[in-house]
């Protein structure tokens, strides 16, 4: 309470506008300043962006952390590193923009849903919940040089780690669930009795099938008979897509 006290009734940008260029320059997140100075993430956030004042101490603490003179956070003319002119890059003409900020073509775009269904890469999970999480915009036109109906693509998380290094736990894959023919070398979304995973699928000459982990190191082959594939294996989809997170 006392330090908010000591905030000034007019907020300047120009201090917020300097402390992120000094930040950014240091490679630094809002967490990582916030806990240098014993404060917290809302806190610089707001300030960042001239939505909160500050305290004296505040911003003696923010100028010791960058080492440069309190005065300094104050300066409308804070330089900033410009690109050298000797320099063959150029800057960027690429602009990021929201997709629920912009005009949706139904006709270009269509949002195929990521469900919460769990396929394991691992040992598997027992539950199938089909509940969608969010959606995911794709073009028509990618889907449809796949061959793949825009009704017929649906995304899902893996879990496990039995195709690394191609799929960690965690990545999203797009599945084709019109595509259940077995292809030698492709992988494919499956419920394996009641496991539900992300596997290589291999068929054999007599109808049965192998299910081959990408981790071969881990996880050996499993061979299932003509029999034991008609009663344990459904084919949901073959992978066509994957998105990994580093």
């Amino acid at each position: 309470m006392e330090n908010q006290k000591k905030l000034p009734k007019e907020i300047d940008p120009t201090v917020g506008r300097n402390i992120r260029h000094l930040r950014i320059k240091k490679g630094l997140n809002i967490a990582d300043l916030a806990n240098a100075i014993s404060s917290d993430v809302g806190n610089i956030s707001r300030l960042e962006r001239a939505k909160q004042g500050y305290s004296d101490e505040m911003i003696r603490k923010i100028a010791d952390f960058f080492g440069c003179p309190v005065a300094d956070l104050f300066k409308p003319d804070l330089p900033f590193e410009q690109p050298s002119t000797e320099s063959d890059i150029q800057p960027t003409r690429l602009k990021a923009t929201v997709w629920e900020e912009g005009e949706q073509d139904s006709e270009e775009f269509v949002e195929i849903p990521l469900i919460d269904v769990h396929f394991s890469a691992g040992s598997g999970c027992m539950e199938l919940i089909e509940e969608e999480e969010f959606a995911l915009i794709f073009r028509r036109y990618y889907l449809h040089k796949l061959g793949i109906s825009a009704a017929a693509a649906k995304l899902v998380r893996v879990i496990g780690n039995s195709m690394e290094p191609r799929l960690a736990d965690g990545d999203v894959v797009g599945i084709n669930t019109d595509d259940t023919r077995i292809r030698d070398g492709k992988a494919y979304g499956i419920r394996h009795g009641d496991l539900l995973r992300v596997k290589y699928l291999i068929e054999q000459p007599d109808g049965g099938v192998i299910i081959r982990s990408m981790n071969r190191e881990e996880f050996a082959d499993e061979q299932l008979s003509y029999q034991q594939r008609k009663e344990q294996l459904v084919i949901l989809g073959r992978v066509f897509w994957s998105s990994s997170t580093w």
